[in-house]
């Protein structure tokens, strides 16, 4: 297992390298800090965008033509010294890093070669591995060694990323100190100003803004008045609203009740029309069965008697009349008691009727008397944001006299420090003028200060940005090596395999011409298969292979099992 320790060797040795180009960097980087610790923080810097050194030079040839007269000599020729300084320093830098670099892609193009360079000695090891442990597993681990060193190195890569990522925002918070020193500086200048061109200007504008607020708030208290308004009348529309609809459902609820007092009515009336019908159908059949009772007795007694008499003839004639008189009777009757019958529907049908319209009022009166709940909750509510809105309206109301109160008591406290102010601006002027050049003159030094400190921060960040691409490379230039020694590797193996098992099948010129064509077409045919024993490899290979193995079988069996031969007649 040499070969194992051969590669770890390697990786370590990439490891080191990589190790000596960080400690490079960190000598190179405490060097120039070193060289430039009397400036601010700011020296720590590693990257800086171009547009907040344009931006920089701008503001800091406004602020020189603007502000500083009498210290324009001293200014110039300090930044000129400056500017010098920062030249010879930079030109020094790239010049010890340059060096420095040389001896690190001096060692990434020897390692390369020791990757591009085939061992003999790797291969002797590699030749002598046992006969289980296959070329695919030995390319694996080469691969797998190969993808450590590359994620050890993408590692260090976004370390130096995170790094200049952090520089990058250390220098935003310096943009924005330079700019807020800016906006100090022109708001200073603007007081300038306004003192030099007289305090007179002062008390109108103060009174003409307070005067403009006071109109302000006048106008957002209209404004609320308003929408108050809008929102009573709003509200007392539909507080109206509810109660017509109110009226509305109490005259519908008053309707239905009077209807069915009507309906009840009807039915006591029908009722009692039942009832005497039926009273007096009795009597009457009461008096018609009298009626054909006594018919019966004489017609029984007529019979007794028509054996005795001669006036048979007329009592046949009479039995006669009576037997018609019986069946217009037994008729009436009839009559009767179909009339007595429909009456009993009707009154069916009207108990029905009834009960239906008692479901349907009860129903009805149900819904109605939700709606009536509904709409008292609906006028409860809305008479409660009326009191809501009114306590709101006054408590407005009153926040707007105590506003206008305290906004009256301010404009005589304005109008006394206004007066101080005055005094006092009269009495300072002088004073305050000397002092704002004071902070203008030390304003502008520390101007010029950052922007030399940038200027170097700029070639620190040149710098590593040439060393960050030189260690692409190298590490580019190391992975493409790694690769190239696993392809030699592995023709190595190739030919090895070869050699041994054609050493049987060499062609001598002590053989026969026979055996001689024997072993040639042996070698070509193991040339062959190792050719064809690569293409396996692929996954594409394999399925194309698989299908026309597949597609040639199938058509051969269908042939043989379709192949039906001719038969001649003899």
């Amino acid at each position: 297992m040499s070969w194992l320790s051969r590669v770890s060797h390697i990786a370590g040795r990439a490891e080191d390298l990589l190790n000596q180009i960080d400690q490079n960097a960190a000598v190179a980087l405490r060097n120039t800090r070193k060289g430039v610790g009397k400036s601010d923080s700011a020296m720590s810097l590693i990257e800086i965008e171009g547009e907040g050194t344009k931006k920089l030079g701008n503001f800091q040839s406004e602020v020189s033509g603007e502000a500083t007269k009498h210290h324009i000599r001293t200014d110039c020729a300090y930044s000129l010294s400056g500017r010098i300084r920062s030249k010879k320093k930079d030109d020094d830098l790239i010049a010890y890093l340059n060096n420095s670099n040389e001896p690190t892609s001096s060692r990434c193009s020897s390692v390369a070669s020791c990757f591009s360079a085939p061992n003999p000695h790797i291969a002797n090891t590699i030749r002598t591995t046992p006969d289980s442990y296959t070329t695919e597993e030995y390319r694996k681990t080469q691969q797998a060694d190969a993808l450590k060193c590359l994620h050890i190195k993408e590692s260090q890569i976004a370390v130096m990323s995170v790094r200049l990522q952090e520089a990058e925002e250390a220098n935003v918070k310096k943009d924005t100190q330079i700019a807020e020193l800016s906006k100090e500086l022109k708001l200073i200048k603007k007081e300038i100003e306004a003192g030099n061109g007289g305090i007179s200007n002062g008390q109108p504008s103060s009174l003409k803004k307070l005067q403009h607020e006071h109109d302000k708030e006048k106008e957002e208290f209209e404004k609320r008045e308003q929408d108050y308004v809008k929102r009573l009348e709003s509200a007392n529309n539909e507080n109206s609203e509810t109660e017509k609809e109110l009226q509305k459902l109490k005259a519908k609820i008053l309707k239905m009740e009077m209807n069915e007092q009507n309906l009840m009515e009807e039915i006591r009336l029908a009722k009692y029309n039942l009832e005497e019908n039926k009273h007096e159908f009795d009597e009457y059949k009461q008096r018609a069965q009298k009626i054909l009772s006594a018919k019966e007795n004489l017609l029984t007694s007529l019979k007794e008697n028509s054996s005795f008499g001669s006036d048979g003839i007329v009592n046949s004639v009479e039995l006669e009349e009576l037997r018609c008189e019986f069946d217009l009777l037994k008729d009436d009757l009839q009559q009767s008691q179909f009339v007595i019958y429909n009456l009993k529907a009707d009154i069916q049908e009207m108990e029905n009727k009834l009960r239906d319209e008692q479901r349907s009022s009860g129903i009805q009166r149900e819904n109605l008397l939700k709606q009536m709940h509904h709409h008292i909750s609906q006028a409860n509510k809305y008479k409660k944001q009326m009191e809501r809105t009114q306590q709101e309206y006054d408590f407005l109301q009153t926040e707007i006299h105590r506003q206008e109160e305290a906004v009256e008591k301010k404009l005589a406290e304005k109008d006394i420090e206004l007066t101080k102010l005055m005094e006092e601006k009269k009495t300072g002027r002088r004073y305050e003028i000397g002092e704002m050049e004071q902070k203008i003159s030390l304003l502008s030094e520390k101007l010029i200060s950052k922007q030399t400190a940038i200027e170097r921060i700029e070639s620190e960040k040149r710098a590593l940005e040439l060393r960050l691409e030189r260690a692409e490379y190298a590490c580019r230039n190391a992975e493409a090596a790694a690769v190239k020694a696993v392809a030699i590797e592995m023709r190595g193996n190739v030919i090895s395999a070869s050699d041994q098992s054609c050493s049987i099948f060499t062609i001598s010129h002590s053989d026969n011409m026979l055996v001689h064509m024997v072993k040639l077409a042996v070698c070509i045919f193991d040339r062959l298969g190792l050719r064809l024993a690569v293409f396996m490899r692929s996954p594409m290979f394999r399925f194309f292979f698989f299908t026309y193995c597949l597609l040639l079988h199938a058509w051969v069996f269908f042939i043989l099992f379709t192949y039906t031969p001719e038969i001649h007649p003899l």
